[in-house]
């Protein structure tokens, strides 16, 4: 069922007419919010996919100096690239790390905050790291990550399990854990990896897609096909009942709570479809059979 023939259905359900163009903006918009809540309840089998996020090495090639107070880092053979932008640079005569903002050429890049060492940097050593890996635009929701050649689980830890844990900045290796880390500034999920990848490595991230609003009329819903024309049409028609209903009190308030009981209901249905069952079946046996008391043995009296 197509989005047009959606739209006729529930406007026809809800005496609407798709010639007025009101009416058919909310018609559209109750069948989108539908498919979006069906969307959030579950990770839906046909909802997932998988992607590859490659690990980067860290460039340590070349001699760098700084001024005390400075944010310019001049390089000495190196290779600065665009690609270094908001990654990390440590410097030999100071632990901390500084975020790269700009790189002007394969020598002299820019860091978020002033150099704070005790003295200026002519001739040192430097260390740019990637701390964050991003996912692409079409992931809603990280659900694990594997690498692909081990393949070590690596293991989803809370920031604040992870700061407990006090772990060491400076540690490579191959990846055991990751932390999520908000969005990155296309509001793609971001990760960090720990130890740091000390090789290039393909992780790969399992995740839950996101969801696509309808827009044209041949547009068909990535949801199955079998529940176009009940659960997705059950939840626009409870939304549009419940607004036809507001300040004017009739049998749509009954007729509203009685759909959206139906859509969720539906849910609930897909749901129980969709659960994986990894193949477990019921045994039914004879009590008399099972030689092992049911509980703890009581007392005689």
């Amino acid at each position: 069922m197509n989005f047009l023939t959606q739209q006729n259905e529930v406007a026809s359900r809800l005496r609407l007419l798709t010639t007025n163009s009101d009416q058919l903006t909310l018609v559209k918009r109750w069948l989108n919010q539908s498919q979006q809540e069906i969307w959030s309840r579950y990770d839906w089998p046909w909802a997932l996919d998988r992607e590859i996020v490659q690990t980067v090495i860290d460039k340590t090639a070349g001699t760098v100096a700084v001024s005390l107070g400075a944010t310019t880092v001049t390089g000495t053979d190196t290779a600065f690239g665009s690609a270094d932008v908001n990654k990390f640079i440590q410097l030999s005569s100071n632990n901390d790390w500084y975020r790269i903002t700009a790189v002007a050429s394969t020598t002299s890049l820019t860091i978020e905050k002033a150099f704070t060492g005790t003295t200026a940097l002519t001739t040192g050593t430097y260390t740019i790291r990637q701390f964050f890996y991003s996912t692409s635009s079409s992931a809603e929701k990280i659900l694990s990550v594997h690498q692909t050649i081990t393949p070590a689980f690596v293991r989803m830890v809370h920031y604040r399990d992870f700061d407990i844990f006090r772990p060491n900045p400076s540690s490579t290796g191959g990846p055991s854990v990751m932390v999520l880390f908000g969005q990155d500034s296309s509001n793609n999920w971001r990760f960090t990896p720990y130890p740091f990848p000390d090789a290039v490595l393909n992780l790969e991230v399992r995740i839950k897609e996101t969801a696509t609003d309808l827009s044209a009329d041949t547009d068909t819903s990535v949801i199955p096909a079998r529940w176009h024309s009940t659960v997705m049409i059950d939840g626009a028609l409870y939304r549009g009942l419940e607004y036809l209903s507001v300040g004017n009190p009739s049998p749509q308030d009954s007729r509203a709570a009685e759909m959206r009981r139906n859509f969720y209901a539906g849910i609930r249905h897909m749901i129980a479809e969709c659960e994986p069952d990894a193949g477990n079946h019921p045994v039914v046996m004879n009590r008399d059979a099972i030689n092992v008391p049911f509980g703890p043995t009581l007392p005689d009296k």
